[in-house]
Formats: structure tokens, C-alpha cells, sequence
């Protein structure tokens, strides 16, 4: 059987590449990208990450888990119905397409595609043959939506964690705040063993059985997540964002797994996937809302929203979420002080600054010509721009 697979598997590859949501969700990172570069050019006047970031994110990490993730599902003996990959697909592209990424979760497109094979067998519609019914069915599926859920929250914490854009916002009462937004998507292939036929003739029972036949074909689950943060720094928000979701998907595997003695377990499973993944998707933005906003200038200084790689701010450890008391002495409280005290003094620069938790320290950096004219640092822009 497994040198069957072997020989199979360069035909699953390519089925897999030829696959339109793999296409349609690649063109969505390269557009997602593009819209990131405009944005950041038009909010803070300059590209902070490179355009190919989302490529990457699309085809890094998340290649690595899904090649994991394969070696689980084939590995435990599971057997997925073709209509789980067609049916899968179509929900992954419509939503691709929409750029909502945060409805490509697997907590949604599972559960939506089961409530659509019930919800068309009450309409009275008689389902074809090749689309399952029966709860055991549905197991294989259900330990899949599962694993895919924690490796949302693992892609999550380890990627859109450290992938967060600045942009400036207005708040309700006209002033300019900073805020940090995240839109990711990612690649997470899984190659998983379909029984040959239509239907599998094991009775639906989920596992490879001896004597019969099964092909592999590659599921390319597309996942995403996209948040704002406007009232902390997203680092600690999407970290608990992705335990949570880690942990949803944990119990959903567990409760899937166990409808293999139970069948009916796994409406439970599917139930607790969408409701959870909903819950704490509503629940973040809730609190990101409600918290009032963060990033904004005071009396205390400038707010550092952002700051450049390989440049003075860089090289003085300056970060984001941080303030700027004094430059060179002398006390700013917008970005038009901060300039104009920076130019006093184009040999040296020596700042205060408040860190995260209030405290004042000092930094300094000797200037160079050429360099950035505000140090390498992003900040809340409070004058008015001039429109041709």
C-alpha cells in the first residue's frame, strides 16, 4: 500500500498545485501585500515591511505544519471523502475571495459545509450518492478541522504576531491614534489518503482497512486571520488570540476522535469548532474596541508607533509603544517638536524616553548625513498634509 502511495504521490502534487484555491489564494497574499504597501505609504510615508512579507507568511511556516500535520492524518490511518476536499475548496475560495480573512478559519468552513449537507437533506433535495450522511462520516473531517485549528493558532501566535502594520486612525473625536493591523493568509497543504471510488465501501468507517484500495490527494487548506489593535501592542494580544484558538482546537480533535465510540459526538465537535472559533473572534474585537485607544501624544511626548530596521532608532533600541519625552533636552510633544529639536543638533541625538511600564531611561546615537530625517521612527503625524 505505501509503495502504491509513493508512486502516487507525484500525480497528488501536481493536483494539488493545479488546484484553483492554491492560485486564487496566492493572488490573494501578492494583492493583500500591495494594499499593505499603499496603506502604510499613505499613513506613515514609507513601506516599513518589503512588499514580498505576505508571500512569505503564505509559504513559510505554515508549509512545515501542514507537511507535519500530514504525517499525522496518514500516519493514524484516516481516510478523508473526496467531497470534504471539493466541498472544502469551494467555501476557501468564495472566502479568499471576499478578503475577509478571518472567515478562513477552519472552525467556520467545516461546520458551514456539514450544515449544508443537513440543511439540503431537510429542504428535501436528495443528496447524490458520493456525498456522505451518516455521522461516522464525518470523523475524519471533524479530527481534521480540529488539527487545522491549531495550526491556525500556532501560525498565529508565531507569524501574524510578528507581521502587524502601523497605521494612524481617527478616533470619535476627530484626534489622530495609532493603531496595528494584522491581515494574514496562509498555505497549510495536507496530503490525506481518499478511498478509491465515490464512496468508500468500508461502511464509512474512517480507517484504512486491510485489502482495500485508497489514492492520495492533497487538501490545500487555506487559512487566514486579520485583526486591529488600537488599545495595547498586538504582540500579547495575539498570543493569547492563538492559545485560545490552540486550545478550541484541541478539544475539538479530542471530541471528534471520541465519536469513534460515540458517532454522535462529532455534531458536539463540529458545534464547538464554529461556536468557539465565533466566540473568540467577536470576544477580541470586542475588547479592542471597547479598551479606548492607547497610541496617541500627550503631554508626557511623542508616541512611537513603529520603528525601521537598520536605522538610528533601531540602533538606540528604541520600540514601539514607547514615548519620547525629550530630544536633546528639550521637552516634544508632537512630531513637528520632535523634528525641529532633532535638527538643532545634526551631529547627536540624545533622547528621553518612557518605556511600556512608564519608567525613564536614556539613549543616544551620533547622526550621519543621509539618514532618516526622524531617526528611523514612525510616529503619529499631528499637522495636516498639503493636497496638490
Amino acid at each position: 500500500m505505501f509503495s502504491n502511495w509513493l508512486n502516487e504521490l507525484p500525480g497528488a502534487l501536481v493536483s494539488g498545485i493545479m488546484n484553483p484555491v492554491l492560485m486564487i489564494a496566492l493572488a490573494a497574499a501578492i494583492i493583500a501585500g500591495a494594499a499593505r504597501l499603499k496603506r502604510e505609504r499613505r499613513d506613515v510615508r514609507t513601506a516599513v515591511k518589503p512588499w514580498y512579507i505576505e508571500i512569505l507568511s503564505f509559504l513559510g511556516l505554515s508549509l512545515v505544519i501542514g507537511l507535519l500535520l500530514s504525517a499525522v492524518i496518514s500516519g493514524s490511518g484516516l481516510v478523508l471523502e473526496v467531497f470534504w476536499i471539493y466541498a472544502v475548496s469551494v467555501l476557501m475560495i468564495l472566502f479568499t475571495g471576499s478578503g475577509q480573512f478571518r472567515l478562513l478559519s477552519a472552525g467556520f468552513i467545516f461546520p458551514l459545509v456539514l450544515a449544508a449537507i443537513y440543511g439540503l437533506g431537510y429542504s428535501g433535495i436528495t443528496l447524490p450518492e458520493w456525498i456522505p450522511d451518516l455521522p461516522v462520516a464525518f470523523i475524519t473531517a471533524g479530527i481534521i478541522m480540529g488539527l487545522l485549528l491549531i495550526a491556525e493558532g500556532l501560525l498565529i501566535q508565531l507569524n501574524a504576531v510578528r507581521q502587524t502594520s502601523p497605521r494612524l486612525i481617527r478616533t470619535p473625536r476627530g484626534l489622530k491614534a495609532g493603531a496595528f493591523f494584522t491581515k494574514r493568509i496562509w498555505l497549510v497543504p495536507l496530503l490525506v489518503p481518499v478511498p478509491d471510488g465515490l464512496i468508500s465501501e468500508t461502511g464509512w468507517w474512517p480507517l484504512i482497512a486491510v485489502g482495500d484500495s485508497f489514492s492520495l490527494m492533497i487538501l490545500p487548506a487555506v487559512l487566514g486571520y486579520q485583526l486591529t489593535v488600537v488599545h495595547d501592542l498586538p504582540g500579547s494580544i495575539l498570543k493569547v488570540n492563538g492559545a485560545q484558538v490552540i486550545w478550541l482546537g484541541v478539544l475539538s480533535t479530542v471530541i471528534a476522535a471520541g465519536a469513534f465510540w460515540a458517532p454522535y459526538l462529532i455534531f458536539a465537535a463540529f458545534g464547538i469548532a464554529f461556536a468557539g472559533r465565533l466566540f473568540i473572534m467577536l470576544k477580541t474585537r470586542a475588547i479592542c474596541r471597547r479598551s479606548g485607544y492607547h497610541f496617541m501624544n500627550g503631554e508626557r511626548g511623542v508616541m512611537i508607533i513603529d520603528v525601521l530596521p537598520g536605522t538610528p532608532a533601531a540602533k538606540m533600541g528604541l520600540m514601539r509603544g514607547e514615548m519620547i519625552h525629550k530630544v536633546n533636552g528639550e521637552i516634544v510633544k508632537n512630531e513637528r517638536e520632535f523634528y525641529e529639536a532633532v535638527q538643532k543638533s545634526r551631529a547627536h541625538c540624545k533622547l528621553e524616553v518612557l518605556n511600556h511600564a512608564g519608567e525613564v531611561r536614556y539613549t543616544q546615537a551620533a547622526l550621519y548625513e543621509g539618514q532618516h530625517y526622524q531617526l528611523g521612527l514612525i510616529l503619529i503625524e499631528d499637522r495636516k498634509r498639503e493636497t496638490a
